[in-house]
């Protein structure tokens, strides 16, 4: 079972594993140089998680192939969800490429269903991505539940506890699946990243949702030590379809696990809810951004420097492993992916209201 350093002992792994990846590429702009300078990479999120564990290890390769190989830190900077940080970057960020953040699904999200909230700062859409990475997400329960496959849902009478960020943050997807395949856990709200996965290694919290980079490093252990039991995944879209997870192979996807538990396929205004939500949440999971103003030459160094990270063959191989196999976008594509993650129709977002109403007595 991973204990109270696995996080520690998550940082150094990511750490070693990054060294190998950068010899074989070359440095990035030439008119920009970060010799000597330290990047500040924002983390609107505590220690561990997702968003964590990914922004550490895309830092720790990304650093060496940028122009004069600048040292990268990271600044966690947790509260409201992402909110707090996200609003930092936004109004602080220095535009010189000595900042740039993370951006999640939490953050889109936010964004997407509130962009009037005056707690919202910040406009993801306006930001300048460089990598944008898909990432897959996955429900798992404890053992302590008796749980043993999605399956199992469909006569459970127990009770889920699980710990979520906020109502309009990143892990409202992963509660609204589970409320769609019948079960509505008891939401714990406010807790987010290491926290909620030392709760559930204390069995407090009793179902769990990762994305990838965080189930790979985090919640596999538990897997394979007893302690977590895998139910299903969001999904991948291929070929215009969903269909399960190249990074979980084994697991249904959201669409089987509904027909599963319902004996039909997922239709009507609430899937298609949870489709919009799906997009924001696995499609769009992740991105590396710069401040909206960061100048064009900054914005080509990052540029260069992505592309040629990811058509690295030791990237694409070692990378599978802490952030899973999907394809990375950069430039043009990355920043047009971020666009997209950051709306919602308003047929989408009325049903989406009339569950968190409904739920959790909140207006949307």
């Amino acid at each position: 079972m991973i204990r109270n350093n696995s996080i520690k002992t998550l940082l150094a792994t990511l750490c070693t594993a990054a060294v190998s990846l950068t010899a074989a590429v070359p440095a990035g702009a030439a008119d920009v140089d970060f010799a000597g300078k330290r990047v500040e990479v924002i983390v609107p999120f505590g220690e561990g998680g997702g968003a964590d564990s990914y922004g550490r290890y895309m830092a720790r390769v990304l650093g060496p192939v940028l122009p004069g190989a600048p040292t990268l830190l990271i600044r966690n900077i947790p509260g409201g969800g992402s909110i707090n940080g996200a609003n930092w970057f936004e109004q602080n960020a220095r535009t010189d490429g000595t900042n740039f953040a993370v951006a999640s699904t939490a953050t889109t999200t936010a964004f997407g269903l509130q962009p009037n909230d005056p707690r919202i700062k910040f406009n993801p859409g306006g930001w300048k991505a460089f990598i944008a990475s898909p990432m897959g997400r996955i429900i798992y329960a404890h053992a302590n539940t008796g749980l043993k496959s999605v399956a199992d849902l469909k006569n459970f009478k127990g009770k889920l506890v699980m710990a979520v960020d906020g109502p309009t943050g990143g892990d409202m997807s992963s509660v609204y699946s589970l409320h769609l395949l019948g079960v509505d856990p008891k939401a714990v709200f406010g807790t987010d990243g290491g926290d909620a996965h030392l709760g559930f290694e204390r069995g407090e919290i009793t179902v769990e949702s990762d994305v990838a980079s965080a189930f790979l490093q985090l919640g596999k252990p538990l897997v394979d030590s007893g302690v977590a039991v895998p139910l299903f995944t969001f999904g991948y879209v291929k070929d215009g379809k969903i269909v399960r997870d190249p990074s979980f192979p084994d697991l249904p996807s959201f669409p089987e696990a509904y027909e599963i538990i319902n004996g039909k396929p997922p239709s009507g205004p609430q899937y298609d809810a949870w489709v919009a939500l799906f997009y924001m949440a696995v499609m769009n999971s992740k991105a590396l951004v710069l401040p909206a103003k960061a100048p064009p030459d900054v914005v080509k160094a990052y540029n260069d420097a992505a592309a040629k990270l990811v058509s690295n063959p030791a990237f694409v191989e070692e990378s599978a492993r802490f952030i899973g196999a999907y394809p990375q976008l950069t430039g043009d594509a990355a920043t047009e992916s971020l666009r997209k993650a950051t709306e919602i129709t308003p047929e989408a977002r009325a049903a989406i209201a009339k569950y968190l109403k409904e739920q959790f007595n909140f207006n949307l």
